[in-house]
């Protein structure tokens, strides 16, 4: 036998060997980590070589080398996303064994006392089953142990996992920021408060008056100081997907916690018989229940989108500033119909200098006298003049129709290669073997996901424009001064989500779970009791209930991929199966089918 063959039969031959001896909990474990790690790196790698390809800016090859080294090195700190992601699956693997008598003792003493309780309170008669109902019942109860054994193993193994990214320096809570105070540096496309117009006045904004900081809620936030908060909310929302039920009054964990309501609503719409629903109302509630995701996707744009024209600071500032980068808008025109509602743009009113700066900085912008845009000389703003430039002149029909084409051609090399690079990575021999019908299915499914982001920043201004431009038209009685304070824009941004019925109902759902984080991120500033936003006890409370939000959601993520993967949905699906496969049931569980 050649030398090369020999050697390869005994590497596969020790791969084995370990194989068979391993913990069984340490495939789990590595095959997480390394999920966690390609995760944190693999964003700041790509950030790197598209640096380079693209020559955005000259840098010397060993400094590049050294950005990657750096990035590859910093995922395999003990407390980083590989480290985490491993503790939380492999350690999940790794408690079954000690918690299972435990949890099988509890359940079944527990499972008794119901059955006799429901029997005639301990006193009724013994129900006799049959053998085959004996084994049954012995199966059912032998699956529900196995779950709640995962269950409750992932939920201590997430929190330690939890703990160990927050104990890193990277992670370490930080302070409000900025954007809750006054002051006169920050940028107006993001914040409610009074600013500077840039390249008009270097002078500072006036003060913030005491209302005006009042009625934007200006409060330590807990949605900003804790940097796993994203992460909890997520998979929290994906976790009770499978319970349709009232949710917790507070949502103080984001991106983790959306995949456990994911998980459990899905569960509940199962179980409730919703699915052929009987009776006078039950094709109307069929209907509804079929469209959930549609229904949750429109209530969180609506909230996002108020919050983006009127409470930014409840919104990460980098998805404000993507939303006013999609839009294309003047954010001066956004602070204009900010202070249109705070009642200090008053149409036949003297403004004041802050709000008499900006307008003067419109109206230069549009080449147009600053009496043109002034509230004390006229009596309603002309958009077609003001506002449509910054895609070109037209009226408001025209706008929506440019706006539309503009977003979706910024939309499609955004879509691209969203639908490309699935098909590149998991599929590449069907790509080769039908190039034409593949490249042909990527390029549909991207143009109808540009149609759909096109229609939803399209329609927002048609709503708008509509409201505050047309009625007044039909309607010359209508006063102007309550369409520009709100009335325009809550139409907008109750029509803007319906836009995604344009996708199948696979990507309705994928995006569903990912504006619901971000909408649960525009109230809890709102929400919250004042105790968790006053002082060290209020921290302390917050930093727990985030920490066993995360953990629980975390462990019904965990179970439901092991025990009902049917439940679990979209990229998570993969992502933690593959963490999670051929995961070995505890000893003496029954194979769960």
């Amino acid at each position: 036998m050649p030398p090369p063959v020999r050697s390869k039969q005994r590497v596969l031959s020790l791969l084995d060997r370990l194989s068979r001896e391993a913990d069984p909990s340490t495939a789990p474990f590595l095959r997480a980590a390394a999920i966690g790690y390609a995760a944190q790196t693999f964003p700041t790698v790509l950030r790197i070589v598209l640096g380079v390809v693209l020559r955005r800016k000259r840098q010397s090859s060993l400094k590049v080398v050294r950005e990657l080294a750096r990035a590859l090195v910093k995922g395999l700190s003990p407390r980083g996303l590989g480290a985490a992601f491993g503790v939380a699956v492999g350690g999940a693997k790794y408690g079954e064994r000690w918690l299972e008598p435990v949890v099988r003792k509890v359940y079944l003493a527990a499972a008794e006392k119901t059955r006799a309780a429901r029997e005639g309170k301990g006193k009724g008669r013994e129900v006799v089953l049959s053998p085959e109902e004996a084994q049954e019942k012995l199966r059912r109860d032998d699956k529900v142990v196995q779950t709640l054994t995962t269950w409750c193993s992932a939920t201590i193994s997430s929190l330690v996992a939890v703990l160990l990214l927050q104990s890193s320096p990277g992670y370490a809570r930080r302070p409000a920021p900025a954007s809750f105070q006054p002051d006169p540096k920050l940028d107006f496309a993001v914040t409610p408060y009074s600013t500077t117009v840039t390249g008009l006045d270097p002078q500072p904004a006036q003060p913030v008056s005491d209302s005006t900081r009042n009625g934007a809620n200006l409060r330590t936030s807990m949605v900003v100081q804790s940097p796993t908060l994203d992460l909890t909310l997520l998979v929290f929302v994906r976790a009770g997907r499978p319970l349709q039920m009232p949710c917790l009054p507070m949502f103080l964990s984001l991106m983790l916690a959306a995949l456990a309501v994911d998980t459990l609503v899905r569960g509940a719409y199962e179980n409730s018989g919703l699915t052929d629903a009987k009776g006078r109302f039950g094709p109307l509630v069929t209907f509804l229940a079929s469209q959930a995701d549609t229904l949750v996707f429109w209530l969180s744009c609506t909230r996002i989108m108020w919050c983006w024209f009127y409470k930014p600071h409840l919104l990460p500032s980098s998805y404000s500033r993507w939303i006013l980068t999609l839009a294309r808008m003047d954010p001066r025109v956004l602070q204009l119909l900010r202070f249109a509602r705070e009642g200090r743009f008053v149409y036949g009113k003297r403004p004041d200098d802050e709000v008499a700066r900006i307008c003067a900085a419109i109206a230069a912008a549009n080449g147009q006298d600053a009496k043109t845009v002034n509230p004390e000389y006229i009596t309603h703003i002309d958009c077609t003049s003001l506002v449509h430039n910054t895609i070109g002149a037209g009226s408001c029909e025209t706008n929506a129709i440019r706006r539309w084409a503009a977003a979706f051609f910024d939309c499609l090399l955004i879509y691209l290669p969203v639908h490309a690079i699935p098909p590149l990575l998991f599929n590449f021999r069907r790509l080769l073997s039908e190039p034409g019908s593949s490249i042909l299915r990527i390029l549909l499914a991207a143009s109808r996901s540009s149609a759909f982001l096109a229609t939803f920043v399209s329609s927002i201004y048609a709503s708008v424009c509509l409201v505050r431009t047309r009625l007044p038209q039909v309607f010359p009685s209508l006063p102007q001064q309550p369409l520009d304070g709100g009335l325009s824009v809550a139409l907008g941004c109750f029509m803007c989500g319906w836009s995604v019925l344009i996708e199948n109902h696979r990507r309705r759902r994928e995006m569903a779970l990912y504006c619901a984080p971000r909408a649960l991120y525009a109230v809890l500033d709102e929400i919250a009791p004042e105790i968790f936003t006053q002082g060290k006890t209020g921290e302390l409370l917050c930093r727990w209930l985030e920490r066993a939000i995360f953990a629980t959601s975390a462990g019904t993520v965990i179970a439901a991929t092991v025990h009902r993967p049917d439940l679990v949905s979209g990229v998570v699906k993969g992502v933690v199966g593959v963490a999670v496969k051929d995961w070995v049931q505890p000893q003496g569980g029954l194979p769960i089918k």
